[in-house]
């Protein structure tokens, strides 16, 4: 404990003087034995400089305000992603995998109108009312001859979605452009009822699909302590999971678990004082109820399946845009991505197995479309976000939950 008597300018010293003393530091720090605020530990060069590549692009506050209304619900890096696909010299066929209120899908319709089919999927009812009424506005809006297809559908099945439109071009040729927007939406977060809220008192629930069996309640009153505390520890990267596991293993032996209520009660129990001050037990909180949303509704497996099922889907040409939320689902956008276009993202990157001509494609692409940076080679597609583009400093100032947005692209050869 003596370490955390440390004065910061000691701790410069020593870090710049020793190799030794700055590993046990760091460890230190990592371990909590010494705590230091974000400030403190840039000074230190502690803090990992973030890859990534942040949006240049102009956020018109007013005109998106006009558009959505409320900042709850506003499309995140809307701009962005109709530069995706606005460069498409003809996006004829259009997926949207995650449809909600189709902030992103009404725009996309909007700005082409040579678009001749649209999917929307989603397994939200509520979603779907919402986005029909928004979708038909902008048809009746405008000149509009798509032929729209909304169904109430996981995006895992985005291939027997094509079948469904029974629309043989798009059975052949597939489809020009897919969105995948993995953040909550607002309809459901704002609810109590759906249970995925810290900030009010509902059911256990945690269901996408309301139709589906597994809730949050089972696993934490069923389910084996063990695989609990995994669940913990692997979807919601929470450090204290063991003191978690061990509480609610004792929890069940009282009654067990019956409303988010009941769970907030004993994370604020457990939570340390010291980890983040007097509110650091919401931190905690939204990392167990992430873990627990995962679980319930398969997220990561899914998403990864997803993406393999969508790139088969693509039409030559065709693009996939996918926004994530959290480390976890990025990295399987990643790494998917990386598997799609076969092989590491050093070699890949080098434009090893592929040949001069669909570089030449690509680099091409590149030159006409300013968003494009670093581009990743591969013998089938290509990655055009070699880091994932976050939102402009703007968009995070007026909507929140752009904040931890990261976008990534790829389109098949």
């Amino acid at each position: 404990m003596v370490a955390a008597m440390i004065s910061l300018p000691k701790l410069i010293h020593t870090l710049s003087s020793s190799s030794s003393s700055t590993k046990t530091i760091t460890r230190a720090i990592s371990n909590n034995i010494i705590t230091l605020s974000k400030k403190e530990k840039q000074k230190l060069g502690l803090v990992k400089e973030k890859r990534r590549t942040r949006s240049d692009k102009e956020f018109d506050k007013d005109s998106i305000i006009e558009r959505y209304g409320s900042s709850s619900h506003i499309p995140v890096m809307l701009t962005e992603v109709l530069d995706v696909f606005s460069s498409s010299s003809s996006l004829n066929s259009f997926v949207d995998c995650t449809l909600g209120a189709a902030g992103h899908s009404s725009a996309v319709i909007s700005g082409h109108p040579e678009l001749k089919y649209f999917i929307g999927m989603d397994v939200d009812p509520v979603a779907h009312k919402m986005a029909q009424a928004r979708i038909n506005s902008v048809l009746h809006s405008g000149d509009s001859s798509v032929k729209v297809f909304t169904m109430l559908k996981n995006f895992r099945h985005i291939k027997s979605a094509i079948i469904e439109t029974g629309e043989e071009k798009l059975m052949a040729n597939g489809v020009d452009g897919i969105l995948m927007d993995l953040g909550m939406s607002s309809m459901q977060v704002d609810n109590p009822q759906r249970g995925f809220s810290v900030l009010g008192d509902g059911p256990l629930d945690m269901r996408m699909d309301p139709q589906a069996s597994l809730k949050a309640e089972d696993i934490l009153n069923s389910w084996p302590d063990s695989e609990v505390g995994r669940i913990l520890r692997d979807y919601g990267e929470e450090s204290n999971w063991r003191t978690l596991q061990k509480k609610i293993a004792q929890a069940r032996l009282t009654g067990g678990f019956h409303s988010t209520g009941d769970l907030l009660d004993l994370i604020r129990r457990v939570t340390p004082a010291a980890r983040g001050g007097r509110q650091g037990w919401i931190k905690t909180a939204t990392r167990v109820f992430q873990a627990l949303r995962i679980a319930v509704n398969d997220e990561l497996k899914t998403l990864e399946d997803s993406l393999y099922s969508c790139f088969d889907s693509l039409a030559p040409g065709g693009r996939i845009a996918v926004i994530s939320f959290h480390s976890l689902e990025d990295r399987i956008v990643k790494q998917t991505f990386l598997d799609i276009v076969k092989g590491s993202e050093e070699n890949v990157a080098q434009g090893e197995g592929c040949n001069s001509d669909l570089i030449k494609a690509i680099d091409e692409i590149k030159e006409k479309e300013a968003w494009i940076r670093n581009v990743i080679h591969g013998s089938n597609g290509a990655i055009l976000t070699k880091r994932p583009i976050t939102p402009s400093g703007d968009e995070e100032k007026l909507n929140r939950r752009s904040r931890s947005a990261k976008l990534r692209v790829i389109q098949k050869i």
